[in-house]
């Protein structure tokens, strides 16, 4: 007991406050940083789950429907830029008659060296399963981008698919980033529906 008061004696408490008072300090700012990273996290993780649809497709017969998103100031960036599209076998009173499957084509021009992903649902695995460039007879060079599964949508249920088209743009070409100012990549996605025979 006698040396716990005998150290006790010896401390400076001006120092022991100011040590105290920068500890507690430190404590509290590691506590923040780490809970803004958190929430962060779990924001960037709700965006790639909840992206408004760009675009909806109603295939409620057998025929294709073709509809364009236009990719506009878009910069270099580590995130990537994501556009969500539906298909349905219904709208309002309308409503297929007979089951239907459906594949989905991608065309893109390019302008820009864009990466692209399509997922399905939750984001699980990305669903192209070909990436080709083509040339048109003006010369204008076009990706293609085919997804071979075949998605079928049975009339007795109001079905509808969700997709995300992912689309990046490399940070690494933040380097020559004006380059790239003002130009617009078009993507034309194109639904494919057949009777189920």
């Amino acid at each position: 007991m006698r040396k716990v008061k005998k150290i006790l004696l010896n401390i400076d408490f001006q120092d022991f406050k100011k040590y105290l008072f920068l500890s507690i300090l430190i404590v509290i700012t590691l506590i923040v940083l780490g809970s803004a990273k958190l929430t962060q996290a779990r924001y960037e993780n709700e965006t790639m789950v909840r992206v408004k649809p760009t675009l909806a497709f109603f295939i409620v017969d057998v025929q294709s429907q073709t509809g364009q998103i236009k990719l506009e100031g878009m910069v270099p960036r580590s995130e990537p830029y994501l556009y969500s599209f539906t298909v349905s076998n219904f709208k309002d009173s309308l409503h297929a008659n007979v089951d239907l499957t459906y594949t989905i084509e991608i065309i893109t021009t390019t302008n820009m060296p864009l990466n692209f992903r399509i997922f399905k649902g939750n984001m699980q695995s990305n669903e192209i399963d070909s990436d080709t460039t083509t040339t048109n007879d003006d010369g204008v060079y076009f990706r293609h981008l085919v997804i071979n599964d075949v998605t079928t949508m049975p009339y007795r249920n109001n079905v509808t698919e969700t997709y995300t088209l992912w689309v990046e743009f490399p940070e690494t070409y933040k380097v020559n980033a004006d380059d790239y100012a003002g130009i617009i990549d078009l993507v034309d996605i194109k639904i494919n529906a057949e009777q189920v025979v």
